[in-house]
């Protein structure tokens, strides 16, 4: 995969109706994505994984879709809120005399490049 956007997140405007959100940044696996739904009070709540969405299109470079279960689609006034959020792991072990493996050391410098653009984009949101 190739980290060719720097945007980890996306928002839109619930309407009562729409119960699919498109995210166009990678994400390797479905709990790397989190989802807010923001109230017009400002109050905002972290959905869960499976309970309130689903997600597709973990491991495509050009991202994929939240899908909101019944009940839990978000209402005019409500702000639908996802992010790209990487644990901050290394799970990449090179065995001495081992075939260097690309693919997963490519992984490793992409979920690098991912963490750093979390942390950059939360730099953005604080006051210098």
């Amino acid at each position: 995969m190739t980290i060719s956007t720097t945007n980890i997140n996306k928002s839109y405007s619930g309407n009562g109706s729409t119960h699919s959100f498109a995210y166009d940044f990678p994400i390797f696996a479905d709990a790397d994505l989190t989802v807010i739904v923001r109230a017009s009070t400002g109050v905002e709540t972290t959905k869960t994984l499976t309970t309130h969405y689903t997600v597709s299109g973990a491991g495509n470079d050009s991202g994929g879709t939240v899908t909101f279960t019944s009940g839990n689609i978000p209402v005019t006034g409500e702000t639908v809120v996802l992010r790209r959020n990487l644990a901050l792991t290394q799970g990449t072990d090179y065995v001495e005399n081992d075939p260097f493996p690309a693919e997963s050391h490519e992984d490793g410098l992409d979920r690098l490049t991912m963490s750093m653009q979390g942390i950059q984009e939360e730099l953005d949101r604080t006051f210098k």
